[in-house]
């Protein structure tokens, strides 16, 4: 798959289809086994069509533009793809394209129409008539999915923002799993504590669990991430120290192109940061297109060659600012789950 590709969603979507509708069946103490095999059977496999339909329209890059990224190439690349009139009937993110406001009525549209389908392929079984009270069942109990998948598709329309392989891109992707692990954990206990739903003590203890283990699991890597962009000097980028006690090193915000000739001229001389493979160091943030270079001059005062310690690319404040909203987030599931268990327990 390609890292500019979106997060596929039938995984995630599944996932939450096959925990809501076993809520749904302990909600509603369906009797019926045949009945509640059905619930819990069809429901993933509705809820994954849904998120494969939307995984093409929700978050990626498309072509000519890329979404979210406020940088002076991402205007121009988007008016192209307007221009071209193809942005908005092809390729990924064509909803994203249209601004949040449309995007959300559509996405909640089709989850709408989702779950008026998944009523209807369960009542079947009963008929006609059980067409259409399966119709105005799924369309009633489509309506808690709504916030659920909102979450998980908000998640997914980050995606793209940041250049792909970045540090930024990376953490935009682990969010559509921890949202979704957010939010099945933070459903299960909430059913549990509001609704009362029946959910077994053992295997409700087991998915909450995991949940908020996978969340906090991705919270420490967001964490290990941003301080790694906290490390990056601001501005100017100096290291080393000179022969003669002067200025350290140099550093400054270049151009692709200048980068690129240093490190040339860096692997010319057999030097890098790795000490002999002549290669710098090279960290792209994802967002911002500045791009430092950062020289460290020789400690020896006859050996006149600078070397070309690392490369940054990239916005430092957008990329912390980024990485601060998905810790916020992460903290914020954390948080819920916590206080939903603490209300629920003890599990009878």
């Amino acid at each position: 798959m390609s890292p500019e590709a979106p997060v596929p969603l039938a995984l995630p979507f599944g996932a939450m289809g096959l925990v809501g509708g076993c809520l749904a069946a302990d909600q509603l103490a369906v009797p019926e086994p045949a009945l509640r095999l059905l619930l819990t059977s069809i429901t993933p496999v509705v809820a994954a069509l849904l998120g494969s339909y939307l995984t093409g329209r929700i978050g990626g890059v498309a072509a000519g533009a890329r979404a979210g990224d406020a940088g002076r190439g991402a205007g121009a690349g988007a008016s192209a793809g307007w221009a071209g009139g193809t942005a908005l009937v092809e390729g990924p993110g064509q909803w994203t394209q249209r601004g949040p406001i449309v995007a959300g009525l559509l996405a909640l549209g089709a989850i709408g129409v989702a779950g008026v389908a998944n009523g209807m392929a369960i009542g079947v079984m009963f008929g006609p008539p059980g067409l259409v009270v399966g119709a105005a069942f799924g369309a009633v109990y489509s309506l808690p999915f709504m916030p659920a998948l909102a979450v998980v598709l908000l998640a997914a329309s980050r995606v793209g923002r940041a250049r792909a392989g970045s540090i930024v891109a990376a953490s935009d992707r682990r969010a559509v799993w921890g949202a979704t692990a957010g939010v099945i954990a933070v459903a299960v206990l909430a059913a549990r504590a509001w609704i009362g739903a029946h959910v077994a003590a053992d295997l409700g203890h087991v998915v909450a669990g995991v949940g908020l283990a996978v969340v906090g699991a991705l919270v420490v890597a967001d964490a290990v991430a941003m301080a790694r962009v906290m490390k990056l000097p601001r501005g100017r980028m100096e290291v080393g120290e000179s022969g003669d006690g002067g200025e350290a090193g140099e550093a400054g915000e270049v151009g692709e192109g200048g980068a690129r000739r240093a490190e040339r001229a860096a692997r010319a001389d057999g030097q890098g940061a790795s000490g002999g493979a002549g290669t710098p160091e090279r960290v792209d943030l994802g967002l911002g297109d500045e791009v430092h270079v950062e020289v460290v001059r020789p400690t020896h005062v006859y050996r006149g060659v600078r070397q070309v310690a690392r490369v940054v690319r990239g916005n430092r404040e957008r990329a912390v600012a980024a990485l601060r909203g998905a810790l916020v987030r992460g903290g914020i599931a954390l948080s819920a789950g916590a206080a939903l268990w603490a209300w629920g327990a003890p599990w009878q």
